[in-house]
């Protein structure tokens, strides 16, 4: 069994604690099949230390509850596929190469993986045995699911027709309705914003309302909102856990969707901290009912440090939002139940490799609530926006993890899957068991030039 343990001595966009990641499963797909015998063989390679960590002993290096006890829940886990029908491309800065037709095979390798866990009859695992597993309780896409490109035509500096976007969100949504598991939560992220209006995100995305002809009757439907129309809400996975889904573009420039103007109170607020954002304003009084802030001015120009998260892709939680996230841990830690959360942008500054620039305009409140009204009942809050991933363990041993984008997946033709995990919840751990975007993942790192990658462990020991 490869296993390796990192500690808070290592700095990877993120920081860690003292956590187990080993090898699980191999991905186990027609395209991507490795026998038994390769399985085993590969396992004794040694795999990349990240750091040495000092607590070794708090380590756990047994199989945990992967063939004895089932788990309280389980749920499916990605972020950012963020397709578009467009050549490869770098982002604006041109920090990273955006594969986005690829990011459609990582989702369907991903419902192909979650599939198995609701296969009829017994699978095989690691050590040869069969085993039975528990299927999928619900499936999680943590925000932005298809590409700014699919609404606006930068080189025209125009709004493309509803129907590109709606074409778009088909081609990802006949992959995802493949999944046997049809309990789908669709967060909210920037891009959602970008391509629908916030009534859509709320009542849903009616693909055959929209002349998708090729779209099944009673296909998933893609909505950000709550049964009650809520796009922030919790929900009871277990008697003794909570998940909390937030809405971090509660207050956003943003916040009304597609061609219904610039919330006017967000854009005050963007321009009072970033001063490119009020100069643009000034040049451009229009703006408002443009919408054009997108790749128009240098963002980050002269913003230090963590002052680079007032930009316009991000945004924050309101007031009410906040107080309403307060009251929800409150009565979690009267109830003694332990809270997952998930948030499109980033909560916790360590991260953002320091810059700030895919992190909650007022992450410092939302922060304060879940370490002092949490006191410790949040085990783990899980992000999307940044790309790259990043992982860090607060004093209060809470977990910030940050999900890699299907985008920036790289070596598919050597058997790696691409960024995505099913995460168990028992008695004693949260295990997360799932592939890295690459070989420099930092969730799960595989050896580089390693073909048909098994699935990494990370586990949170409760």
């Amino acid at each position: 069994m490869r296993i390796f343990s990192v500690s808070h001595c290592t700095s990877f966009a993120a920081t860690t604690t003292t956590t187990t990641v080993k090898r699980s499963h191999a991905f186990n797909t027609k395209r991507f099949r490795s026998s038994l015998s390769a399985r085993m063989e590969n396992q004794h390679s040694k795999a990349p230390a990240r750091c040495t960590s000092s607590d070794k002993e708090e380590a756990s290096t047994s199989q945990g509850n992967a063939d004895k006890t089932p788990p309280l829940f389980k749920f499916g886990l990605l972020a950012d596929i963020q397709y578009c029908d467009t050549d490869d491309r770098t982002n604006f800065s041109g920090s990273q190469v955006r594969r986005y037709r690829n990011a459609l095979n990582v989702a369907r390798n991903a419902v192909e993986h979650f599939n198995l866990h609701h296969a009829e009859g017994d699978t095989l695992n690691m050590s040869g045995t069969k085993s039975t597993m528990t299927p999928i309780d619900f499936i999680i896409h943590n925000g932005d699911i298809i590409d700014h490109q699919c609404a606006f035509d930068f080189e025209t500096d125009s709004f493309k027709p509803l129907s590109e976007g709606r074409r778009q969100l088909a081609d990802v949504m006949q992959i995802l309705d493949k999944s046997k598991c049809r309990d789908w939560i669709f967060t909210i992220g920037n891009h959602e914003l970008y391509n629908f209006t916030r009534r859509e995100l709320i009542d849903g995305v009616d693909l055959k309302k929209e002349g998708i002809e090729s779209y099944r009757k009673d296909g998933l439907t893609f909505k950000c909102a709550s049964e009650d129309g809520d796009l922030y809400y919790a929900k009871k996975p277990h008697e003794k856990w909570k998940v909390i889904i937030l809405n971090p573009y509660d207050v956003s420039i943003y916040s009304k969707g597609r061609e219904q103007g610039l919330d006017e109170d967000a854009l005050t607020l963007l321009r009072k901290n970033n001063p490119n954002a009020d100069k643009w304003c000034d040049e451009n009084p229009d703006v408002v009912q443009t919408e054009r802030m997108s790749g128009t001015f240098p963002y980050f120009k002269d913003l230090e440090g963590l002052n680079g998260r007032w930009v316009p892709f991000n945004g924050g939680v309101g007031e009410t939002q906040l107080k309403w996230l307060r009251e929800e841990l409150k009565k979690s830690n009267e109830n003694e139940e332990k809270v997952l959360i998930f948030c499109h942008l980033l909560v916790h500054p360590k991260t953002t490799s320091g810059t700030g620039r895919t992190l909650l305009w007022n992450y410092e409140e939302v922060l304060r609530v879940i370490q002092k009204d949490g006191d410790g009942c949040v085990k783990c809050v899980f992000s999307g926006h940044q790309h790259e991933g990043g992982v860090h363990v607060d004093e209060f041993g809470t977990h910030f993890v940050v999900l890699e984008s299907p985008m920036l997946a790289s070596d598919e033709d050597k058997g790696h899957p691409g960024p995505f995990c099913i995460v168990e919840v028992n008695e004693t751990n949260v295990l997360m068991k799932g592939f890295g975007r690459s070989y420099e993942s930092h969730l799960f790192p595989y050896e580089q030039g390693l073909e048909n990658v098994e699935a990494l462990e990370y586990k949170i020991v409760l």
